[in-house]
């Protein structure tokens, strides 16, 4: 007796093959469809930061602790007291050019040294820079102090136990660090005394020496002229003022020596005179744009000075804050 039995058969490929184009052609269409529908992030502000060109590629402090640093050995003399403090003040400097701090305009101020006036906010915007930007947040959320006084806290100078937090860490390793991300240095472990600490030898020794020139220029050559390059362009507001400020920083901060180290006896001596000239002339309020030099250096310089100074009548209180810190930095030896 025979039965009947269902045949189980198996599907052909041609049915596999189908339904896998099938679900592969949806898969597709839905990744096409996320594609789509997937939004890039757009940030504004920081697209303006990246085109603005009237700032330097490099920040005053960048500069300042680039001519501290030994060219291969890579890190700073052990001996130098003197450089976390001035890097604070060329950290105001910074923020006052670019147009983020200047001093409270109150016509009581003129009573008191330019270093004693207080300073506010008046743009709190990111600047793109980190310590920049860590030391705006700090001033924008507190009273206004004075210049000295910011120097003080972020320096971690001072007695008040409420503010001992306003002090920056690591500046100097946070400096070189942007300088490693900006193609100027670059990270070696080397071993001191059974311990293995980073260093930042020279990578780009022409952006050192184009900021050794522009110094030179202003304290060795009679008829002084700035020169311009990719990390200091022509578009970069207030470039006189910024090499002055690059002089006097490198002067608080003991490195000024290590430009000059080049020149003879005379010519040195010379300098250093220049550069306390300077350090003078520009630590008044306004300006001492009236006053000659006695070294016969850079003699083209009150007139440039007061060309840039009118090129931008409403920073007149941002230039005050660089005033300031010169102040600060000509008695930086009975400070420390």
């Amino acid at each position: 007796m025979s039965g009947l039995q269902r045949r189980r058969v198996n599907k052909s490929d041609s049915d596999y093959s189908s339904n896998f184009n099938s679900n592969n052609n949806n898969t597709t269409t839905n990744e096409e469809d996320e594609s789509v529908n997937k939004k890039i992030a757009y940030d504004p502000e920081e697209v303006s930061l990246k085109n603005n060109n009237t700032v330097p590629k490099l920040t005053l402090m960048e500069e300042v602790l680039l001519m501290g640093l030994k060219d291969k050995e890579g890190y700073l003399s052990f001996w130098n007291d003197n450089i976390s403090y001035a890097l604070r003040g060329c950290i105001l400097i910074e923020l006052a050019l670019r147009g983020k701090i200047q001093v409270v305009n109150d016509p009581a101020r003129k009573r008191f040294d330019v270093s004693e006036r207080l300073v506010e906010v008046i743009n709190g915007t990111k600047t793109g820079e980190v310590l920049l930007d860590e030391a705006l947040n700090l001033m924008k959320n507190d009273e206004p102090l004075t210049i000295a006084n910011w120097i003080d806290l972020l320096s971690g100078e001072t007695w008040n136990f409420m503010k001992i937090s306003y002090q920056l860490k690591q500046v100097r390793e946070r400096l070189a660090k942007g300088l490693v991300d900006k193609g100027v240095l670059r990270t070696e472990m080397k071993n001191f005394f059974l311990f293995d600490m980073p260093t930042h030898p020279v990578v780009d020794s022409s952006c050192k020496e184009a900021i050794k020139r522009r110094i030179l220029s202003v304290l060795v050559s009679r008829n002084m002229q700035l020169n311009t390059n990719e990390y200091f362009p022509s578009t970069v507001s207030f470039k006189l003022i910024r090499t002055l400020s690059l002089i006097c920083g490198a002067y608080g901060a003991n490195v000024l020596e290590n430009v000059l180290s080049s020149l003879d006896y005379e010519k040195r001596d010379h300098a250093f005179a220049r550069a306390d000239e300077l350090l003078a002339q520009f630590s008044q309020s306004p300006f001492a744009l009236d006053k000659q030099t006695e070294t016969g250096i850079s003699v083209n310089l009150n007139k440039d000075a007061k060309e840039e100074v009118a090129e931008f009548p409403e920073a007149s209180l941002r230039l005050e804050v660089v005033s300031g810190v010169f102040e600060v930095f000509s008695r930086m030896d009975t400070l420390l």
